[in-house]
C-alpha cells in the first residue's frame, strides 16, 4: 500500500515507524530541512521537505498513486486541505488530525465535504482514556475495549499487598471469564505459562468479558468505592475535556488553572466544575481544595515537569487514583516505578487510534503497548486462512505471542489450547511488533 504522511512530528513518526515494518511505500512531508537525516538514518521511507498542502509537493511524494493520506501537522488547516487535495486525485482514505473542535462545531462543516474519511481529535481521545481509567480500580494502569466493547484488556500493577504478588500462574483463578496475557519484568515480556511466577513490581495484562466487569475490583485485589469527585490540576484543551465528560455522568470536579484570564473563560465553557485561579503546585492550595478527599486527580499541564512533582503529591496525601499526562515517551517506564497509578501520552492514543482506523482486511483493529513495542491486533479469519480448524496449540503462532480471546456471533470465547478458529471468527492476539507480519499471514 502507498501512504503518505504529512507531518514529521511524534505522532507521524510512529506511525510511519509502525507501518514500514509492515513493508508499505511510504513517504513523509515537513517542511523542516533538517528533519530529512533524522529519518533517514531510522526509517527506510522517502521523506520530501515542503508544504504538504501544495498540490506541487503531493505530486512528487506521488499522490497519483497513493492509497491513503494521514495528515497530522501541527496545523488544522493544513492538515484539512491537505485531505481535500488528496480527494481530488482520487486517494481512497484520507486522514486528519484536526484540534480545533470549532471545525466540527454543529456539523457546520462535514467531514466529508472537507474529503476527510477520519478525523482525530488528540485532546478528546486522550481525555477519553483518562475518564475511562478513572472509573477503574487504583492499581489498573491502563485499558482497551476491543470487538465493539464486547471484551477489554486491563494493565494492572502488582505491588506488595496484591493477591497475586509471588504466586504461580496455575495457582491463580482468574474465573472462566477472564485470561492473562502478558507480564512485563523490567522491560522483558514474558507469555505466561502456568509455572510462571508473578513477581512484586510486574506488570501484567489481562483479558476480562464486558459481563464480568462487576468482578473487576474483586480481580484487581482494589475496592474503590464508586467514583464522586475528580481533582484537575491544569486547564489544558484535555482537562476541559475530562471535565465536560464527568460532569455528563454526574461526578464533582474542581479545576486548578494558573492563569487568570484563563480561568474566567474555562468557568464560563464548564458552568458545573469550580474552576480555581491559583498555583496547582502550591501544598496548601492542595489542602484547601480537599485532596486528601479527592477519588481521583489528574495532571494535564503542558509541562511534564509540574505533572509528575503535583501526581506525587496527590499519592503521598492519599488519594485513590492519580494519572498524568506525560509527553516524553522515555520519561514512561521510569513514572511507572514510582507510584503513580497511571500514565496517559497524547502521541501513542493519537497514533493508536489513526492505526485502528487505517487498518482493514484481515487486521480490523491494533493498539499500541509500552511505548510501542507490542501490538494488540483485532482480526478476522478468513475461509483459506491457515490459522482456521485445528487446536490453538497446532497453530505454530510466532514467540512471544498469545491469542486472547474468540469472538463468534456474538459470544466471547477464552480459550484454551483445544479451542479451534473458525471461518468468520473475529479474534484478539496480544503480539511483539516485530512479529505481527508473521501474524497477518497466518490469517491471509
Amino acid at each position: 500500500m502507498k501512504i503518505i504522511i504529512i507531518g514529521a512530528g511524534k505522532v507521524g513518526l510512529q506511525i510511519a515507524q509502525t507501518l514500514s515494518r509492515e513493508n508499505h511505500d511510504i513517504t513523509i512531508i515537513d517542511k523542516r530541512e533538517d528533519i530529512r537525516e533524522d529519518i533517514d538514518s531510522n526509517l527506510d521511507i522517502m521523506t520530501i521537505v515542503g508544504n504538504g498542502a501544495s498540490v506541487r509537493i503531493l505530486e512528487q511524494a506521488g499522490i497519483k498513486e497513493a492509497d491513503m493520506l494521514i495528515a497530522v501537522t501541527r496545523n488544522d488547516e493544513v492538515n484539512m486541505i491537505a485531505c481535500m487535495t488528496a480527494k481530488q486525485f482520487n486517494v481512497a482514505k484520507t486522514i486528519a488530525r484536526i484540534r480545533n473542535s470549532e471545525y466540527m462545531y454543529a456539523n457546520s462543516i462535514s467531514k466529508e465535504k472537507l474529503g476527510i474519511d477520519y478525523v482525530i481529535n488528540p485532546e478528546k481521545a486522550t481525555a477519553k482514556e483518562i475518564v475511562r481509567l478513572l472509573k477503574t480500580p487504583s492499581n489498573i494502569c491502563e485499558v482497551y475495549d476491543f470487538a465493539e466493547g464486547k471484551i477489554s484488556l486491563f494493565g494492572l500493577k502488582i505491588v506488595e499487598d496484591s493477591n497475586f504478588a509471588n504466586k504461580k500462574l496455575k495457582e491463580i483463578s482468574f474465573g472462566q471469564h477472564a485470561l492473562m496475557v502478558a507480564i512485563f519484568r523490567e522491560n522483558n515480556l514474558i507469555i505466561p505459562t502456568g509455572n510462571d511466577k508473578i513477581m512484586v513490581g510486574d506488570k501484567i495484562y489481562f483479558l476480562i468479558k464486558k459481563e464480568s466487569y462487576s468482578d473487576l475490583e474483586l480481580l484487581c485485589d482494589k475496592k474503590n468505592g464508586p467514583l464522586q469527585n475528580v481533582l484537575i490540576f491544569g486547564g489544558s484543551n484535555i482537562g476541559i475535556q475530562v471535565a465536560s465528560l464527568l460532569n455528563k455522568i454526574g461526578i464533582k470536579t474542581k479545576l486548578i488553572e494558573i492563569n487568570k484570564q484563563k480561568s474566567e473563560t474555562i468557568s464560563e465553557l464548564l458552568p458545573q466544575t469550580l474552576v480555581i485561579n491559583g498555583d496547582g503546585t502550591n501544598t496548601e492550595l492542595l489542602k484547601e481544595e480537599g485532596i486528601e478527599k479527592t477519588d481521583g486527580f489528574v495532571a494535564v499541564t503542558g509541562y511534564d515537569e509540574d505533572n509528575l512533582l503535583v501526581s506525587l503529591l496527590a499519592k503521598h496525601f492519599g488519594t485513590k487514583k492519580v494519572i498524568a499526562k506525560i509527553s516524553r515517551i522515555n520519561y514512561i517506564p521510569i513514572l511507572e516505578k514510582i507510584g503513580i497509578d497511571a500514565i496517559v501520552n497524547p502521541r501513542l492514543t493519537t497514533a493508536s487510534a489513526i492505526l485502528r482506523f487505517l487498518k482493514s482486511g484481515d487486521l480490523i483493529a491494533l493498539t499500541l503497548l509500552k511505548e510501542g513495542e507490542l501490538e494488540v491486533a483485532e482480526l478476522i479469519a478468513k475461509k483459506d486462512s491457515k490459522i482456521i480448524n485445528k487446536p490453538l496449540k497446532l497453530t505454530n503462532l510466532p514467540n512471544n505471542s498469545i491469542i486472547g480471546a474468540i469472538i463468534r456471533d456474538d459470544e466471547v470465547i477464552i480459550p484454551g489450547g483445544d479451542d479451534i478458529i473458525i471461518e468468520g471468527d473475529k479474534v484478539i492476539l496480544f503480539t511483539k511488533t516485530t512479529e505481527i507480519k508473521k501474524i497477518e499471514h497466518l490469517f491471509m
